[in-house]
């Protein structure tokens, strides 16, 4: 016969278990304010406030944190947004191993818990005059929580300001290069798509005469020809492009260049045009994320005291520390005092109590509470 649940025994039970766990803990655990790993004596903790000048805040753009992922059925969600945590992160860092970053990949594992809203949707396309529909799952991410993601996984961020190359490119089919203007968008279809996985747009030329004389620029990957053409458009960032058959296949020369200086030169040949016409976006991109990405500020990593309230039960402590070691900017979480009514823990972070607390706002399971004396942060178990 089972009895009746009881606080007080639970709590009893509690304060036991963490006391044995706390009498393992290393020396540094028993200073909440300590931090990580060996340090002289009178080394003050790091925090938010004693942290060096950073540079301004990058600009964000919301558009970046949403995207959409193409699956056979709506039943592999879980799969599907871990895709689409690695297509964000790549976009917003430029840097196109960045799904594997191990941050990034722990994030991954609970990608859900980075999720603003997701849908699933119907589209029809059209292959060899057949239509076929394809099911699409759109996720919008929390720009604060996978900022600190990538802030924990060392990544850079590569701000929302980005050129926007007018596209100079000459195709030929066999019967002589000629440019792709603003009238002809399906030609360089595959190429705007890649360019929007990778945060980059391309603007086309309108194709007036002078434009069309210019062919034989954008044939010899002329940039520097091309610059008075560029600069009419108020820009000063161009990509150059020929694209053209190669045996049984074809193949395509590219240049990218801003404010005169060339900024990537790269070659790309396959059978299929379309993988060929999307190839001028990947070297560049690379090469610009290179060059403009930055650090971003969420705080100093280390290790934090925090106290957590709201726990009646080892079951709660045991959903409290799953969802901490659950949570990608948390290295490693060691308790150190338990009493009726407060949790005691030193959390190792890869991001500032600033960073940290963003990323719980966005979850259900603690909720910011008012920070006891000492600048101890301080939280409820919801």
């Amino acid at each position: 016969m089972s009895t009746p649940f009881s606080p007080r025994i639970a709590r009893l039970r509690l304060l036991a278990v963490l006391l044995a766990a706390c009498a393992g803990l290393p020396a540094w655990a028993a200073n909440p304010a300590g931090p990580a790993g060996p340090a002289a004596p009178g080394t003050p903790a790091p925090t938010d406030a004693t942290k060096p000048a950073a540079r301004p805040k990058p600009v964000r753009n919301p558009a970046f944190y949403t995207t959409d992922v193409t699956v056979q059925s709506e039943n592999e969600k879980r799969g599907a947004l871990i895709r689409a945590l690695g297509q964000v992160v790549v976009r917003l860092t430029g840097n196109p191993q960045a799904a594997q970053n191990p941050v990034v990949r722990r994030a991954a594992g609970n990608a859900e818990t980075l999720v603003l809203r997701s849908a699933f949707r119907q589209e029809q396309d059209t292959v060899n005059g057949v239509p076929v529909y394809k099911t699409i799952l759109g996720v919008a991410f929390d720009p604060e929580a996978v900022d600190n993601v990538i802030g924990a996984s060392g990544l850079k961020f590569w701000t929302n300001a980005r050129p926007k190359p007018i596209l100079w490119l000459a195709i030929d089919d066999g019967r002589g290069p000629r440019l792709v203007t603003g009238q002809q968008p399906n030609v360089v279809k595959p190429l705007a798509a890649r360019g929007l996985e990778r945060g980059m747009r391309f603007l086309l030329p309108a194709g007036n005469a002078a434009e069309m004389a210019a062919v034989p620029a954008i044939w010899r990957l002329d940039s520097s020809a091309l610059q008075p053409l560029t600069a009419r458009y108020s820009n000063d960032a161009e990509l150059v492009g020929k694209v053209y058959r190669m045996g049984s296949g074809w193949a395509a020369d590219w240049v990218l260049a801003q404010a005169g200086a060339e900024v990537a030169r790269w070659s790309f040949a396959d059978a299929d045009p379309r993988r060929v016409i999307a190839s001028g976006v990947d070297e560049g991109a690379n090469a610009i994320a290179k060059r403009d990405s930055v650090g971003l500020d969420t705080g100093v990593a280390g290790m934090y005291a925090v106290e957590i309230g709201g726990i009646g039960s080892q079951g709660d402590y045991l959903r409290l520390m799953s969802y901490l070691q659950g949570l990608p900017v948390v290295r490693r979480v060691a308790p150190v005092e338990a009493t009726p009514d407060m949790l005691r823990l030193n959390l190792d972070l890869g991001v500032g109590i600033k960073g940290f607390r963003s990323m719980v706002a966005g979850g259900s399971t603690l909720r910011a509470a008012a920070d006891s004396g000492g600048g101890t942060a301080r939280f409820e178990l919801q």
